[in-house]
């Protein structure tokens, strides 16, 4: 009985061990980590047009906003342009969207391909003639010719130190001693000498083999997991400073409800403040985009 009580209790020092270093190594690591994003903020220099520069496509990827943001702004810059209209304006339940007017040469390229997918079927390509009611839902007005710009936004983002790659994570230096374990695998060596003296073969083995393993977690260097680092770096975070500031007009929350957004800041004011923007646009937009809002909008979404 005494052999098992000297395994179990070497085996629960070896635990206890393990534990409270591998606590103490995630406390050097999220130290490690404070201190590099510490000195990338004091490195931190942005010139004062870069929000204006990077645009709605840019801010949508450094405010952590889904991509089909922008999808939904340029719907709402049509809708508050009068270049999209409701079918049935009165009518209850969701209802489809069409293209009025003559889209202005300064509209993007998302713009165009949404206004010109909601077009009546006789004034567009044959090869997109469709055999419905004029207009479409909203969630049927997507972007895939465009997809490939906010791609793009992102890989400049990238390339530019305002975003990282997803797998990106803390320079780190070799893994530091196990204190505790180092302990508790000296502490194994008198607890397999007793189990030898008393001929407790099996359990001396599982004893030795506890503590070679706890050694082998005391040893510095060895397989560590460096702490992931945020997708936006603080280059990226002072622009997204930058444009809140500068843009607090567009706050949905502190703007009056009376008071129209200029059709040229809706993609942005959408970008920043997301879809409760579309409630001073056209409240509407939210209940025909039903369930589907953020769904099939382009390629691989």
């Amino acid at each position: 009985m005494t052999d098992w009580l000297v395994l179990a209790g070497c085996v629960v020092v070896s635990w206890l061990a393990w534990g409270l270093d591998n606590r103490a190594r995630d406390a050097v690591e999220e130290a490690r980590r404070k201190a590099f994003l510490a000195q990338e903020r004091n490195d931190v220099r942005v010139e004062p047009d870069t929000v204006e520069r990077l645009g709605p496509t840019g801010l949508v990827w450094l405010n952590g906003q889904a991509p089909s943001r922008m999808r939904e702004g340029a719907v709402a810059a049509l809708v508050a342009a009068g270049l999209l209209h409701r079918t049935s304006p009165d009518e209850p339940g969701r209802q489809r969207w069409i293209a009025r007017g003559t889209l202005p040469v300064t509209a993007d390229a998302f713009e165009r391909e949404l206004w010109t997918a909601a077009l009546p079927p006789h004034a567009r390509d044959p090869a997109h003639y469709r055999l419905h009611l004029e207009g479409e839902y909203l969630s049927d007005l997507v972007i895939p010719n465009s997809w490939h710009l906010l791609k793009e936004a992102r890989a400049r983002l990238i390339s530019e130190g305002y975003m990282r790659e997803k797998s990106e994570r803390v320079p780190g230096g070799p893994r530091a001693r196990g204190r505790w374990s180092t302990i508790a695998a000296a502490a194994a060596v008198p607890a397999v000498a007793v189990l030898l003296l008393d001929q407790a073969w099996i359990r001396a083995a599982l004893a030795l083999v506890i503590g070679a393993l706890t050694v082998v977690q005391a040893l510095p260097g060895g397989r560590f997991t460096p702490r992931p680092l945020p997708p936006t770096t603080a280059k990226g975070d002072e622009v997204l400073r930058m444009a809140f500031e500068r843009y607090a007009e567009l706050d949905p929350a502190t703007r009056p409800a009376t008071e129209p957004y200029d059709p040229g800041q809706v993609q942005l004011a959408v970008a920043l403040y997301g879809l409760a923007v579309l409630d001073h646009v056209d409240a509407r937009m939210k209940g025909d985009w039903g369930r589907e809002a953020v769904m099939s909008w382009g390629p691989g979404e």
